[in-house]
């Protein structure tokens, strides 16, 4: 295995199988320097990388970090359950954290997904200030938590800056929002440019949904030129109230504001009519799909059927599992589970090409979905690469990247690197230890 002690820039790395253009290739070696891809060439030497997939790293598009914290907590009630409910217990964990906390529950999550194979993550960043709504000293001071964790695990991250306003349609933000809220969408991008201006990380916009932002705010957003985010058609209870709100359904207020554009990316996207794909498709916008997520609380299924053309990717929400194989698997298997019908996003005799289709919505479409230059292993892209190990049982026989996609594991990743920087040795983290125990103490209190 390479050795993450060396100094030298260039970083040669020669897997058992590399998958180039969406085939697995074999005899072939990959050059980094600077931290991109500078050359594809045949090998010269046997493999130091045998029995290992070289790909892509997969991107993670959706991500709440502090969210890890509630994992294990939420999978009981008394009485019935659903989003709304869910919501609550988490909004009593979000008001719970200091800045230390948010920066260990980031740590853990970030670690969870290099070790699931994640070299990038768009973390959809909404808690700003105090807990009674009071910013702190430093109005960045929780974004930049939550970069420090980050940077301290070595994954790549997109902050999206999260604009929320309200509770809903004339209402003020609950008590239990407050931290989460700014009324004044100047101060928002104010903030996007301060933290742009830093240069330690992309960052974009999110606007957080349609009941949290009027549709003054969502104007005052609008001219935002980046990549911008936002929460769309997620509940039914949702589009009820755009609709009684507005006269129109989500994404056409989204359209109305002026928002649609090639960098905009409807998140979850669980309900929409006909109307809104068509609107979706005419401004080529994007759609992030949380597939464990919307199992696990109950939100519906994608109509993956109808967004042919669509760039798609995925991510991981709440976190109720991180692990992109999952990811991709559901949305497969949600749409033959409703369709009644199999291999539904493609249709091919190649025993790969689904398996191919759904591993570049979870590389090069989040990739899209975040304005990065990777998803692909091209020369000029930047190295953000993660080795497979294929050697296992579940790999032993049949198509390997199939069987790895549809039956296998993601703890199947054993080396991670980013920016050509390995970050993950045989599954292993160098600060693994530490980061557990710094979030475990956040949650079992003082």
């Amino acid at each position: 295995m390479t050795d993450h002690h060396s100094a030298s820039p260039e970083l040669v790395l020669r897997p058992e199988w590399m998958l180039v253009e969406d085939q697995l290739r074999e005899g072939l070696e990959l050059v980094v320097h600077g931290g991109r891809i500078s050359e594809l060439r045949a090998a010269s030497l046997p493999p130091n990388l045998p029995g290992r997939l070289l790909m892509p790293g997969f991107v993670n598009a959706h991500s709440h970090a502090f969210q890890r914290g509630i994992r294990g907590w939420v999978q009981c009630a008394k009485g019935q359950d659903n989003f709304w409910s869910w919501r609550e217990r988490m909004y009593r964990l979000a008001n719970e954290l200091d800045p230390e906390g948010v920066e260990a529950l980031s740590a853990l999550a970030y670690l969870e997904m290099l070790q699931a194979g994640f070299t990038s993550v768009g973390e959809f960043h909404y808690l700003h200030h105090q807990p009674n709504g009071e910013p702190y000293a430093n109005r960045l001071e929780l974004a930049l938590r939550v970069a420090q964790a980050a940077e301290d695990v070595g994954i790549r991250m997109v902050l999206l800056r999260v604009a929320y306003a309200r509770a809903g349609a004339g209402r003020p933000p609950l008590p239990e929002q407050r931290r989460f809220c700014d009324s004044d969408m100047e101060k928002v991008l104010q903030d996007i440019e301060s933290l742009q201006s830093l240069k330690r990380f992309r960052v974009g916009l999110a606007a957080h949904s349609v009941r949290a932002l009027s549709k003054e705010q969502l104007r005052d957003l609008a001219s935002y030129q980046g990549p911008l985010h936002a929460h769309v058609d997620e509940q039914p209870a949702e589009i009820e109230q755009c609709l009684d709100e507005h006269g129109c359904r989500p994404l056409e207020l989204f359209e109305q504001v002026g928002m649609l554009r090639s960098s905009f990316c409807a998140v979850h996207f669980t309900h929409p009519d006909a109307a809104e794909l068509a609107i979706l498709k005419s401004h080529q916008a994007k759609v992030v799909a949380c597939p464990t997520t919307e199992m696990d609380l109950g939100d519906g299924f994608l109509p993956l059927e109808s967004l042919d053309g669509v760039s798609l990717s995925i991510g991981t929400d709440s976190h109720a599992r991180i692990d992109p194989l999952s990811e991709l698997r559901s949305l497969e298997w949600h749409a033959r589970a409703r369709l009644g019908r199999r291999c539904v996003l493609l249709q091919s005799e190649h025993p790969e090409a689904l398996s191919s289709r759904l591993i570049a919505i979870g590389t090069r479409g989040g990739a899209e979905a975040l304005g990065l230059e990777s998803g692909s292993i091209v020369q000029g892209s930047v190295a953000d690469l993660i080795a497979v190990d294929l050697s296992e049982v579940s790999c032993a026989t049949g198509p390997k990247l199939t069987n790895w996609l549809f039956s296998g594991r993601s703890s199947q990743v054993r080396e991670v690197w980013v920016g050509g920087k390995q970050v993950l040795w045989e599954g292993q983290h160098p600060n693994q230890h530490a980061i557990v125990e710094k979030a475990r103490a956040v949650l079992s209190g003082p």
